[in-house]
């Protein structure tokens, strides 16, 4: 009889284990007629991670990186929008995703996942990605735009137009329209460093408090370069620990 007990909670616990990860889908289809392919690393915590990657390093370190951080409660998914627009597999690709495509992409992951959600991006995918968060949280209720909890941004390129020597950076306007808790990492041996102050007081403008960590010894990119240094290959190796400790500034739990 206890035996009996044992195995019918074991059964009750993976159906209910095997719900869980079946939820995730594997594609999204949008109302411009997009169908974008969804890689997913499925958790049991209450945190969803949007990260819209270029695919240069073929996401080996960001894959790992998803694997590290569904361990810790984290779920993952990685939408393939350079895929789904037939855009060349470069970082610059990703400033040319629509973003109403990024806000139906949240609303859809808040609506099927249940979970509050956090963006993650790198470099040029930065406009489109806070472009889209405030067109959803726009349309989103009070009540409901809690739901998205913040986004984490590698090195962003939010330049309206690109900075000259001893020139002031431009910045794009969603910089003073973003109203998103926001943790950046810059690199210390990328131009972007000198202009992370000025980045954060014009974002500081709309109301936006910005967290940020400059990391030593890295140029932009340093996780998908294919001419990666031993220290750019070594901070690579440490991506889920940055991951977590921003999501940790942040105060976004599992």
């Amino acid at each position: 009889m206890a035996f009996f007990r044992l195995v019918t909670l074991g059964l009750a616990l993976l159906f209910s284990l095997g719900t869980a990860f079946a939820a995730s889908p594997s594609s999204l289809s949008l109302s411009t007629g997009t169908e974008v392919s969804l890689r997913t690393y499925p958790a049991q915590g209450n945190t969803l991670l949007i990260w819209f990657v270029c695919d240069e390093g073929h996401s080996a370190n960001e894959a790992r990186t998803a694997g590290v951080l569904a361990s810790y409660g984290y779920e993952t998914w990685f939408p393939d929008m350079l895929d789904a627009h037939f855009l060349p597999i470069l970082p610059s690709s990703l400033e040319k995703i629509p973003p109403d495509e990024i806000k139906e992409i949240i609303a859809q992951a808040i609506k099927l996942s249940g979970k509050k959600v956090v963006l993650i991006t790198a470099g040029h995918g930065a406009t489109p990605i806070l472009r889209g968060a405030k067109a959803w949280q726009d349309e989103a209720s009070e009540q409901d735009r809690s739901a998205l909890a913040g986004a984490l941004l590698f090195y962003p390129d939010l330049y309206s137009v690109s900075p000259a020597p001893g020139v002031e950076a431009q910045y794009h306007p969603i910089v003073t329209q973003t109203r998103l808790p926001l943790f950046i990492y810059q690199g210390h041996l990328s131009p972007g460093r000198w202009w992370l102050e000025h980045l954060k007081v014009e974002f500081a403008r709309g109301g936006t408090k910005v967290k940020s960590k400059i990391l030593p010894k890295v140029r932009s990119h340093f996780y998908v370069r294919l001419d990666a240094t031993p220290a750019e290959n070594a901070m690579a190796e440490q991506l889920p620990e940055l991951v977590l400790d921003a999501l940790n500034q942040l105060e976004i739990k599992p």
